[in-house]
């Protein structure tokens, strides 16, 4: 007979991918921890109060919305926030003239690691172009889902 009092498990993932950029680390930082300039590469409407405890809520319309609470603002190198109940966090480092992205997702579920994966990867892809000043690519996300649907977890 199973106990119920005895734990439960779920394997959780954690999505990393690393971004290096010709543009200034204070470039870079403004570009992800502002509001506006978040929604103008995203190309979704975001709300995000820049302090440890402020809310984020990012629509993605028909597809639904995301909301949030700042975990960690560290102006201008870290910020870090829950995401449903996982947790996202960019890190910025670099100096004048070049800087570094690092982004995790930590704590995706199985059947979402492809597609957050995907997802993230095609919003950095829309980020890199709104750095350079060159349109956003098409169809990033349809390619990047086919190439993370090759992966075994």
């Amino acid at each position: 007979m199973p106990n119920e009092r005895l734990a439960t498990f779920e394997t959780c993932y954690r999505i990393d991918l690393t971004r290096r950029f010709p543009v200034a680390a204070a470039l870079l930082w403004v570009a992800v921890s502002d509001a506006e300039q978040i929604a103008a590469w995203m190309k979704f409407p975001v709300e995000l109060e820049t302090k440890t405890g402020g809310a984020i809520h990012i629509d993605f319309g028909g597809r639904g919305s995301i909301d949030g609470t700042v975990c960690d603002f560290e102006a201008p190198f870290l910020f870090a926030y829950t995401w449903g109940d996982s947790f996202v966090k960019w890190s910025v480092s670099g100096d004048l003239e070049t800087s570094e992205l690092q982004f995790s997702h930590i704590g995706v579920k199985a059947e979402l690691a492809r597609g957050l994966a995907a997802a993230w990867h095609a919003f950095l892809d829309q980020l890199e172009a709104y750095l350079n000043k060159a349109a956003p690519p098409e169809g990033r996300f349809q390619q990047w889902s086919k190439e993370y649907a090759k992966i075994q977890l």
